[in-house]
């Protein structure tokens, strides 16, 4: 315990003021270093900042140095999983069902998560009104025991390519339909935040959904209380450098890792590659020290690292 320190100051009064009963001047140390007084008119001291506040304080640093150790050592398995990028998978019974791009959104599933068996597109860009490519699944079950996929889905114009997130939704997750568009952020008007695209989302305690997805520089984080069929944005997901196509796991103990992909110096340029970041809210993130996942490849501009972490249903 901190000892307290006692100040005891003398105290004269000059003729003519309203006489008033006097508190000490003795100050107390709390225990989290602030100082309070005595005041009037029973000259107890000044109560301390909440202990509750101090001990949440202390157990949310505390536990963001912790989680920043978790999943930092990634070994680079052989061999190639499917031709294709971008994927989500889930397991389903006691199988690995990888939805992914491809030609359009393809799935192929595996009973060790290393050797999957392809079986075909479960969305067709044909089937999806005004766009020209659909790409970046992301797949949840949803409270009533569906899949839900929420997809991007874009357009190339002359000026503009047109990206925006659709959902569709499944009984068996190989029979999907259509439901439409279900969200677009095109950004705060920063350099490169010109789509919305490669969604990842989790279900909080509440019931409620997240998401995390990008918008060419920058990525953001939106909220559901429906099962994905609105979205709000909640905020920019700050992590003061370039992060784009999020992948986030929440660990047992409720906190959260993030997964991201950045560059050296500006979007596009430079050499590229996945770092990571913890979380006690799933929203602020403090991004961990070093790199996770480098390619091994040249990549360009137009190419990205694919994404590290498997999110389970």
């Amino acid at each position: 315990m901190k000892k307290l320190i006692f100040l005891l100051i003398l105290i004269i009064f000059s003729s003519g003021c309203i006489e008033q009963k006097a508190c000490t001047e003795e100050a107390k140390v709390c225990p989290d270093g602030s100082i309070v007084v005595r005041v009037p008119p029973d000259c107890e001291f000044e109560p301390c900042p909440s202990t509750s506040t101090i001990a949440e304080t202390t157990i949310q640093t505390t536990t963001v140095e912790k989680i920043s150790s978790k999943l930092l050592s990634w070994t680079k398995e052989e061999g190639t999983r499917v031709d294709g990028v971008s994927s989500c998978t889930m397991i389903k019974g006691n199988e690995y069902w990888m939805y992914y791009t491809g030609k359009d959104i393809e799935l192929a599933i595996s009973s060790d998560g290393l050797n999957f068996i392809k079986k075909g597109t479960v969305i067709d860009m044909k089937d999806v009104e005004g766009v020209d490519m659909v790409t970046n699944p992301s797949v949840f079950m949803t409270k009533d025991g569906k899949y839900r996929m929420i997809f991007e889905g874009s357009k190339m114009t002359e000026n503009k390519n047109d990206r925006k997130l659709y959902s569709a939704i499944s009984t068996d997750g190989l029979v999907w339909t259509v439901e439409g568009v279900r969200f677009q952020d095109e950004g705060d008007g920063k350099p490169g935040e010109i789509f919305t695209s490669v969604p990842d989302i989790i279900r909080l305690d509440d019931e409620r959904l997240r998401m995390y997805y990008t918008r060419g520089a920058t990525s953001a984080i939106a909220i559901s209380d429906d099962d994905g069929m609105t979205w709000t944005k909640e905020k920019n997901l700050d992590l003061k450098r370039i992060a784009v196509d999020p992948d986030v796991v929440r660990l047992d103990d409720g906190t959260y890792k993030l997964f991201f992909t950045t560059f050296d110096s500006e979007w596009g340029k430079g050499e590229q590659y996945a770092m990571s970041a913890s979380s006690t809210d799933g929203i602020n993130f403090v991004i961990d020290e070093g790199k996770r996942v480098i390619p091994s490849l040249g990549y360009d501009s137009r190419s990205r690292c694919y994404q590290v972490a498997r999110w389970e249903v």
